[in-house]
């Protein structure tokens, strides 16, 4: 399912619009208020006027009642305007439709360049809801706090759908112990991790941003529903071509490399994205979304994509990883960068799918 900001103009690039209250100053742009920034991007500060306090808010309806994460980037107005770290800042409220507070975070930025925060919210039922952002600080210069990227993504509760023997589960809902369907039938998470990736990561770091594969893109009506991945997360391709090329009709592909076919893109919102990383004795061909794809394979690059306190977490529990005398085994075939892209070249001539016969989890399970 694609990502979706429930929070309308989050990141203030239409300035105050979707938003109301008082003193709302969102017209100006970043190198503004931030010393040696050059950034045009527009972006509202937490003390628009003298002697008047900053407040925003808007409303926006949930359809379920579900945990869900605020996001947002905040950083304090240059030293030269007088801000001062744990002085200056906001406070973020969600309220429900009867006015109630259903949760609450002091936000104080203690340094002169973004920074990313994240507010958890249990959203008891359906419904309209207001998320409200109140000024904290001496008013009395006109300067305060900078917020930017707002964001309410549903993503983190309509996550990508993993194949068990029980069922489809959400990933953010799989732990250590549970079974997984796979090629080589059921099998055990020994390790889950996840690794999110907010919008200043993305806007620093564009590689940092996820591939999109669209419903149906890889052929054969797969994936089911749009899937969000990693740019080196590889998918399963099934292909006669590949028979040709390879040898072997079963090859894993890296996404970014298949965004050379129609219906696969990297997504340029800037949306925050969590990334997750299953770990299995072996590596395993699991179904993301109806789509074959791969668990994480325990290589060298794939390991310095996780994250550092992973990486420590991984090294204690699973110290085998780390040594340089034991290679990893794929489940299927990795061509090489260059011939991932003669074959994705060779796919997108012909109009062949990705996926072109039946997946190998079908075959298996047939």
């Amino acid at each position: 399912m694609p990502t979706t900001n429930l929070i309308v103009n989050g990141d203030f690039s239409s300035g105050a619009a979707g938003w109301d209250g008082t003193d709302i100053e969102a017209r100006h742009s970043e190198h503004v208020y931030l010393q040696n920034n050059e950034t045009t991007n527009i972006v509202a500060e937490m003390n628009g006027g003298k002697n008047a306090v900053t407040v925003m808010e808007q409303t926006f309806s949930i359809g379920d009642d579900v945990t869900r994460e605020i996001t947002l980037d905040a950083a304090l107005r240059s030293s030269a305007a007088g801000t001062t770290a744990n002085e200056d800042g906001f406070t973020v409220e969600i309220l429900d439709s009867s006015g109630t507070v259903i949760a609450i975070q002091t936000i104080f930025p203690q340094t002169y360049s973004f920074t990313s925060f994240t507010m958890d919210v249990d959203f008891p039922e359906a419904g309209d809801y207001t998320i409200r952002l109140t000024e904290i600080g001496t008013n009395q210069n006109g300067s305060g706090a900078i917020v930017d990227n707002i964001a309410l993504l549903v993503c983190f509760t309509n996550g990508t759908e993993i194949d068990t023997p029980t069922g489809v589960r959400p990933i953010e809902t799989l732990r250590a112990g549970n079974l997984v369907q796979t090629a080589n039938g059921p099998k055990e998470i020994r390790w889950i991790g996840k690794r999110r990736v907010t919008p200043t990561e993305q806007r620093l770091n564009p590689k940092l941003a996820p591939v999109t594969i669209t419903a149906g893109a890889l052929g054969g009506g797969l994936p089911t529903s749009d899937l969000r991945v990693s740019r080196q997360h590889r998918m399963l391709a099934t292909s006669p071509i590949a028979e040709r090329m390879f040898g072997t009709a079963d090859v894993f592909v890296a996404a970014i490399k298949l965004t050379e076919l129609n219906g696969i893109d990297v997504d340029t919102s800037g949306a925050m994205v969590t990334y997750y990383h299953m770990l299995f004795d072996d590596h395993e061909i699991v179904t993301a979304n109806g789509a074959p794809s791969e668990s994480l394979f325990t290589g060298p690059e794939a390991i310095r994509a996780i994250a550092p306190e992973a990486q420590e977490e991984l090294r204690f529990l699973f110290p085998h990883l780390f040594s340089q005398h034991i290679a990893p085994q794929s489940a299927a075939f990795i061509p090489d960068g260059k011939r991932q892209r003669r074959f994705v070249e060779r796919m997108a001539r012909s109009g062949r799918a990705v996926i072109d016969t039946a997946p190998l989890t079908r075959r298996n399970a047939a």
